[in-house]
C-alpha cells in the first residue's frame, strides 16, 4: 500500500482515462499519513520526504485475525463460544536516507535502531503507530517491533551506508489488536438536578429524579467495543448498568460529598482509584471483570444510578472509539 503519492480518481468503466482533480476542488484524494511514536515519546513522521524516513509499503492494517473458540461436537461440528480479535502483525517497508552527508545517514540509522528497539529499562516498552486520514481523524495502535530494523535489499548492501538503506519492519500489536482514536469521545456528564431548583449548569446532561441519574442512550459510532473510563463524584451509592448488554457493576460504599472514584474498564488496565490515589478495587461489586462493561457498536441504553444523590453528584464518562482497521 503506497503512502506517499496522491492517487488519481477513477472515472468509472468506459468513461475515459483517470483525471486528477484540482487540489482545491475538495475532491482530491490523499494517502494515509503514518507516524511512529517511539517508547520515549519521539514522533517519527514516515510520510514526509523531508524527514529522511519514507514509508514505501504497509500491510496488516485491515481487520485483525479472528480467534474463534468452540466446543467440538460428534461428527466434526462445533458450538461457537467466543469470537474475538487476535494479535495482529503489521509489516512496513521503510526507506532511510540522507542527501546531506554519510555521517547524517549513520546518525539517522543509529537513532532509528534505538527507536525501533521497543524495550526500556529491561522491560517491554511499546511504540505507537498512528494513521492520519485526510479528514483529520487519527487512529493508533500500540506495537512492538519484532524484526526488520536492518537493510533488506541488495542495493543497500552494495551502497554500504553511503546514501540510504531500507527496512522491512514487522510490528506486533501490544495489549489491543484493534485501532483506537487518538482523541477521546466525551466527557459525557450525567448529573442530578440541583436541590434548590433553578437552571442546572452546562454541559451536564440533566436526568431525573434526584435520587437517580436515570436512563440515557449513548451511541458508539466506532465498529469495535469501547471501554469507558468513569469518574463518579458523591454523594451517593453508584450502580452502572448497560441495559443493552445486560452487564452491571456497582460500588459497595457510600460516597461522601465531593468524594471521587475513577473506574477504568480497559482490559489489562482495569482499576478503581479514589481522589487520594487509594485503591478501591475491593469496593467494586461484580461477578467477573466482564461486568466492567463495554459500549458495543451502535446504541447502548444505559441506566446510571446514584442512590441518595445530592448537590454535586455526577457520573462522567470518556471513551476512545475502537476500530477494526486503520
Amino acid at each position: 500500500m503506497p503512502l506517499v503519492t496522491t492517487r488519481p480518481t477513477s472515472p468509472g468503466p468506459g468513461t475515459g482515462p483517470p483525471v486528477v482533480p484540482p487540489v482545491d476542488s475538495g475532491s482530491a484524494r490523499h494517502p494515509l499519513q503514518v507516524t511512529y511514536v517511539d517508547p520515549d515519546g519521539t514522533a517519527w513522521s514516515w510520510s514526509n520526504p523531508l524527514t529522511g524516513c519514507l514509508i514505501t509499503s504497509v500491510t496488516g492494517i485491515g481487520s485483525p485475525p479472528a480467534a474463534l473458540a468452540g466446543v467440538a461436537l460428534p461428527g466434526g461440528g462445533s458450538i461457537a463460544q467466543s469470537y474475538s480479535a487476535a494479535k495482529r502483525s503489521i509489516v512496513i517497508g521503510l526507506h532511510a536516507y540522507s542527501e546531506d552527508s554519510q555521517d547524517g545517514l549513520l546518525d539517522l540509522v543509529d537513532r532509528l535502531a534505538f527507536a525501533l528497539w521497543t524495550e526500556r529499562a529491561g522491560l517491554p516498552s511499546a511504540g505507537t503507530l498512528r494513521f492520519a486520514r485526510p479528514g483529520g481523524t487519527i487512529r493508533q495502535i500500540d506495537v512492538y517491533c519484532t524484526s526488520g530494523p536492518e537493510q533488506t535489499d541488495t542495493d543497500s548492501t552494495r551502497d554500504a551506508y553511503q546514501w540510504s538503506t531500507s527496512y522491512g519492519l514487522t510490528f506486533e500489536s501490544a495489549l489491543d489488536p484493534m485501532f483506537q482514536d487518538v482523541d477521546p469521545t466525551g466527557p459525557l456528564v450525567f448529573a442530578a438536578p440541583p436541590v434548590s431548583g433553578g437552571v442546572p449548569p452546562m454541559p451536564p446532561v440533566l436526568l431525573s429524579p434526584s435520587s437517580t441519574l436515570g436512563s440515557s442512550t449513548v451511541t458508539n459510532t466506532g465498529n469495535g467495543d469501547a471501554h469507558p473510563i468513569w469518574t463518579i463524584t458523591g454523594p451517593g451509592v453508584p450502580t452502572l448498568t448497560n441495559v443493552t448488554t445486560g452487564r452491571e457493576f456497582s460500588l459497595d460504599a457510600t460516597l461522601s460529598s465531593g468524594e471521587v472514584i475513577t473506574v477504568d474498564t480497559r482490559p489489562a488496565r482495569q482499576s478503581a482509584i479514589d481522589q487520594d490515589g487509594h485503591d478501591r478495587w475491593t469496593d467494586l461489586v461484580k461477578t467477573s471483570p466482564r461486568d466492567l462493561w463495554t459500549l458495543v457498536p451502535g446504541a447502548n441504553l444505559l441506566n446510571l444510578q446514584l442512590d441518595s444523590a445530592g448537590t454535586g453528584s455526577s457520573i462522567e464518562m470518556i471513551y476512545h472509539r475502537r476500530w477494526l482497521r486503520a
